[in-house]
């Protein structure tokens, strides 16, 4: 079984994808560490401090590695892994994903352009599509998101 926890930086995704996989028993998967770790990246930009991922690359190792074995998964980009048995989308009040991604000291720029993206619902909409059914979560307001 495959369990995508996606959403904007900042949604909480570690959190609740860390507790689903210690409350059923399954491996969890940070893409974003799994892309770090393996070197599946092109670069390192500077302005935004983050990793240009080799896409193509990681799309063909993370896949491969997800195997036949019982994952929760996290990720910003869904469509990155071929299959999932269920896709949550984590969604937060554009107002107070700012404040968090401030809180983290992110460069202005790339708050406003994951605020953005949350507000324009980008990982929903490419959870839909690669997937069809995704269950959407408003964790607005949650007190242990804002703990991350």
């Amino acid at each position: 079984m495959i369990i995508i926890v996606a959403g904007t930086p900042g949604t909480g995704k570690s959190t609740v994808a860390r507790a689903l996989a210690e409350r059923y028993g399954m491996c969890y998967l940070n893409v974003s560490d799994f892309a770090i770790s393996r070197r599946l990246y092109t670069d390192f930009d500077e302005e935004s401090r983050s990793y240009v991922i080799d896409e193509e690359r990681l799309v063909e190792e993370l896949n491969g590695y997800l195997g036949s074995r019982d994952y929760v998964v996290e990720t910003i980009y869904p469509s990155l892994v071929r299959r999932a048995d269920k896709v949550l989308v984590l969604r937060r009040h554009p107002k107070e994903l700012w404040e968090e991604l401030t809180r983290r000291g992110w460069p202005l720029a790339k708050v406003a352009e994951n605020v953005e993206a949350e507000v324009l619902g980008v990982v929903s909409q490419e959870a839909r599509e690669s997937f069809g059914e995704v269950c959407e979560i408003d964790v607005t307001g949650i007190q242990q998101v804002r703990e991350l």
